[in-house]
């Protein structure tokens, strides 16, 4: 819900994310009652409070006793009020602030007993009263023990919920509500909470990238320029992280539903959704059969193992930390700083020549000599790269590293648009990653990398050749456009690049000499500002219209509970883009960033679950996708997992060994086919009932319709359903789901009537 407003101020938590501390300390506190009851009833029956150590002590566990359980009622209060209503619903939660008025004043009172009992156990223990192993002085100090842990961690609670802007956004709030026209008398204190906001979002990213050692005033404008686009994502709106949470967890299923929904619906040909992509007959599968095309595919694979290779050997220890040590081959070469390698040749290396190591032994160089360049510094803007030769695709290969590093992470969070002005006047790119892409290309300009490369060639006909993964991805076609006017025949593999790179003119210039690779549900390709405010705007508006209580949404993904606690079916919850969700911003309704796209051609390889068995390993096959497919983010469990290099380069070498269940083909019962077929003035008559799975063969189908066809349609029905050389109509019952033998039929929409579901 919003965020929970309490002595005049709003905090980062909202009153329905209580449930679960409550019952927390519920439990603690009735642990310690029944615990604190034994014990005083245990060292009276021995006599234990007759001694000079007990003197005055026995009214101190009494009141403790009769402190927690106030403290336990008022828990249970507070849990059971919390967990009522939807995630908006703050009337159904009106009497939290109430009890939390109270929770505090407890506090208080359990805050002064405690210091007062240990006020008590050290004089005890000065006037030799006490001794520590008696055991009413041990009792008494776990008592007091237990009172400062909770103390502790109720503080800190209070410490990680505090808004600094709390106090000017109630100020504000109100303001609204009491004056009829708040746009004058409200504009002061609405720019002071958006440069509160800002300050907040400032000094967080500065706390967060201080090991990033940026401490120019272009560094700092850097930061900047972060926290506003953070600001202005988040804190324009009156929800908690939580919210956020739940709301993804109502997108994922609401996500599952609407894509079971379309595919139920006869109004249309999609067979079904694989890793988020609608499948149809239109839809392009990658001929492997076809020669050219494996060749081609086969080069992606080749060169996506040095995308992997440049993260170097933490990304090696990160990726495999099992078989990193067997994958690098360190042995005898750490020989001490003053020997290490050429400086000249691996920039930023360290003195057991760890990264050059990495490189050598886990990407395809047929030898250490084809490493020409490389630079590791990991300055800011600049992301770590090597240049090399491939003498098996005679390519000079130029390959830049995804994100590794904290100043990796500074180029990411760039995500607004920058005009390419150099390349063309209207082309428009990632902000980072064009800053990033202008720093190597002035490297290499300087040092002429790629000319002293092409000079190392052994033979004549080498080109060069531009990839790298995620980061890396996105700075290679930017670097790209620049390198084409010396070097034509230049292309570029961009595996995992991110969504929003390039405006829509770039990127159709991109598909000349770029091809993007995706693997599955990945977040990264359909990450950019514009996909952000929708994805923003459908989370509060599945909230908005959800009656589900937060805690119900998050125990319902526990894998026990998750059946027990079905909650309302996502499906009939509608998604609404026209709603403002916040209190003093206007652009959370739709983006007022333009569309940027991935570069160049997209295949995307989607995953496919046999439904004979469901929870094994998927096939994996790869699709030609458009570039706008990807405005959507998908909520999966995966989409993080998709986007690591070693499961990209994993999913391509399975497209390559599997290629793919047989072609499934839609079987229809007797009825629907006759629904189906074509009269003779070519109107299709539609049942419009689902499809069903019955009939695998042509013969199959004869026998099961029997002589009845010619009594209810005309000859020419009969005729393209018998005749196998009959030509295919135009409305196709297929999917196209790739198979060796039919991969090719596939690209040029051969399609057939009679087939099976997969």
């Amino acid at each position: 819900m919003p965020g929970l407003v309490v002595f005049n101020r709003r905090w980062s938590i909202g009153s329905d994310d209580l449930p679960v501390p409550a019952m927390i300390l519920v439990f603690l506190n009735s642990v310690w009652v029944i615990a604190l009851v034994s014990m005083v009833i245990e060292v009276h029956m021995t006599d234990g409070w007759r001694g000079d150590c007990s003197g005055g002590f026995l009214w101190y566990p009494i009141m403790t006793i009769g402190l927690l359980a106030l403290l336990t009622v008022n828990d249970v209060f507070i849990a059971v009020q919390s967990a009522k209503g939807g995630v908006f619903d703050k009337k159904a939660r009106h009497n939290i602030p109430v009890l939390l008025y109270i929770r505090t004043a407890l506090l208080v009172v359990e805050t002064i007993w405690a210091c007062s009992g240990c006020v008590l156990l050290n004089w005890k223990l000065r006037t030799s009263q006490c001794d520590s192993s008696d055991l009413v002085y041990t009792l008494l100090c776990v008592v007091v023990g237990s009172n400062m842990v909770v103390i502790f961690f109720t503080l800190l609670t209070l410490y990680m919920s505090f808004d600094s802007a709390g106090r000017t956004f109630t100020k504000f709030q109100n303001l609204q509500q009491n004056s009829a026209d708040n746009s004058t008398s409200s504009e002061p204190t609405l720019r002071k909470l958006r440069d509160l906001h800002e300050e907040k979002w400032t000094s967080r990213v500065t706390a967060g990238f201080c090991c990033a050692a940026l401490r120019k005033p272009s560094d700092k404008a850097v930061f900047n320029k972060i926290a506003i686009l953070l600001a202005d994502y988040f804190d324009n709106l009156d929800v908690v992280l939580s919210d956020f949470i739940a709301g993804m967890f109502l997108l994922r299923k609401q996500q599952k539903s609407a894509h079971a929904d379309t595919v139920q619906q006869p109004t249309n040909d999609i067979y079904q959704y694989l890793s988020g992509m609608a499948i149809s007959p239109r839809t392009k599968f990658l001929t492997l059969k076809d020669e050219n095309m494996q060749s081609e595919f086969t080069c992606m694979l080749h060169f996506a193992e040095y995308a992997l290779a440049a993260y170097g050997y933490q990304g090696q220890y990160f990726f495999y930390p099992a078989k990193a040590c067997c994958r690098i081959n360190i042995c005898g070469r750490c020989r001490g700083c003053p020997s290490r390698q050429d400086e000249r040749i691996l920039v930023g290396d360290n003195c057991c020549q760890c990264q050059y190591a990495a490189i050598t032994t886990c990407s395809p160089l047929s030898s250490e000599d084809d490493f020409i360049y490389g630079n590791y510094e990991n300055k800011p803007n600049f992301p770590s790269y090597f240049v090399c030769l491939d003498h098996t695709y005679k390519k000079v290969v130029l390959c830049i590293r995804g994100t590794l590093s904290i100043r990796d992470a500074l180029i990411d969070l760039q995500g607004d648009s920058t005009k390419l002005d150099d390349i063309h006047p209207s082309w428009k790119g990632h902000r980072g990653m064009v800053a990033a892409a202008d720093n190597i290309f002035a490297e290499l300009t300087e040092h002429q990398i790629l000319e002293s490369a092409f000079d190392r060639c052994p033979t004549s006909g080498y080109s060069l050749l531009v990839t790298g993964h995620s980061l890396g991805a996105g700075v290679a076609p930017i670097i790209s456009f620049r390198l084409r006017e010396k070097y034509p025949h230049l292309y570029c593999y961009a595996f995992s690049p991110p969504g929003g790179l390039l405006s829509l003119d770039a990127m159709n210039e991109s598909r000349e000499f770029t091809t993007s690779i995706v693997v599955g549900k990945d977040i990264i390709p359909r990450l950019g500002l514009p996909q952000l405010e929708y994805f923003r705007s459908d989370i509060l508006s599945l909230l908005e219209n959800s009656s589900t209580p937060k805690w119900r949404i998050f125990t319902s993904t526990l894998p026990l509970l998750g059946r027990c606690l079905e909650y309302q079916n996502t499906a009939d919850l509608p998604i609404s883009r026209s709603q403002n969700y916040s209190p003093f911003f206007t652009r959370t309704l739709s983006s007022t960033h333009e569309p940027m796209f991935m570069p160049g051609r997209v295949l995307h390889i989607v995953k496919n679950y046999p439904r004979e068995k469901p929870k094994g390993s998927p096939l994996y096959q790869a699709v030609w996708a458009d570039n706008s497919s990807f405005d959507t983010i998908i909520v999966s469990p995966s989409m993080l997992e998709d986007h690591l290099p070693n499961n990209v380069l994993e999913a391509m070498q399975k497209v390559v060994e599997n290629h793919g269940p047989k072609k499934p083909e839609k079987m229809l019962s007797e009825e629907e086919r006759r629904a189906t077929l074509r009269c003779g003035d070519g109107e299709v008559i539609s049942t419009g009932t689902d499809l069903s799975w019955e009939y695998t063969c042509q013969m199959e189908a004869t026998v099961a319709f029997g002589n009845s066809i010619e009594e209810d349609f005309k000859s020419n029905s009969l005729q393209m359903l018998l005749n196998e050389e009959a030509k295919p109509p135009t409305q196709s019952l297929s999917a196209p789901l790739a198979s060796e033998e039919d991969l090719l039929s596939v690209q040029h929409s051969t399609y057939s009537i009679s087939s099976q579901k997969g």
